[in-house]
């Protein structure tokens, strides 16, 4: 009966010791996605980075076409019903066209306070450039007074300071991609368009381009992150 009893308390213990960890290996980690038409499945890099990371790792993509962080707030509640662990915010070429760069910020903190809320990490990201280029075959800032609060560097330096303010991670993808196309220029660069006057979206290869810039960046800022990534 003793020898029974032992037996039975040493596969508990065994058991009790083998499980957490297994548990732990088999459960994806989620990452979910919210922003615009640059993110999202349809001519955004959303697809591409999905296509990036692990099998032990689950991809949610909440952005949609023209949307604004004002817009979307819906959304952001429908993904975090997800319970994501992480949640990648990009937004800025819509809510360039509404509001400035104070509400841009104060919307986005409502973000970040919401994802922390709910249990996920929250990243910032900055807007995705656009691809048009001055004379001197470097990007050049969407501007125009009557249809634009702002250009997207004073947006990009909202998101920054929102993330800092809030002690999150920061992607500032604007910078970045801003690099990446004055180093390939033009005629690289219009690669990326799906059609010949669209400069702001993605052709699969443009999707693929900056998604890698995505996780190259991710793997710096996030860093625990790295082990999700390709």
């Amino acid at each position: 009966m003793f020898l029974n009893f032992s037996r039975g308390l040493i596969f508990s213990l065994v058991f009790l010791s083998i499980a957490p960890a297994w548990t732990a290996e088999e459960k994806p980690l989620t990452i979910g996605l919210i922003g615009d038409s640059t993110v999202a499945s349809t001519y955004g890099w959303g697809p591409s980075f999905a296509e990036m990371v692990t099998e032990r790792t689950k991809v949610l993509n909440y952005a949609r076409n023209g949307a604004t962080l004002q817009s979307l707030s819906k959304k952001l509640d429908e993904l975090l019903r997800q319970q994501p662990d992480y949640v990648l915010i990009q937004f800025g070429h819509n809510d360039q066209k509404r509001y400035d760069t104070t509400v841009y910020g104060a919307e986005l903190t409502s973000y970040v306070e919401r994802v922390k809320k709910a249990g996920g990490k929250p990243i910032v990201l900055s807007s995705v450039t656009r691809r048009g280029f001055d004379e001197n075959d470097l990007i050049l800032p969407r501007s125009g007074k009557d249809v634009l609060k702002a250009t997207l560097p004073f947006y990009a330096q909202a998101a920054k300071a929102v993330a800092q303010q809030q002690n999150v991670p920061f992607l500032d993808l604007y910078t970045i991609s801003v690099a990446h196309h004055n180093k390939i220029g033009p005629t690289e660069s219009a690669a990326y368009n799906p059609t010949e006057t669209d400069i702001t979206h993605f052709t699969k290869q443009g999707a693929d381009a900056i998604a890698g810039l995505v996780v190259a960046e991710l793997k710096v800022v996030a860093p625990e992150l790295t082990g999700n990534l390709k």
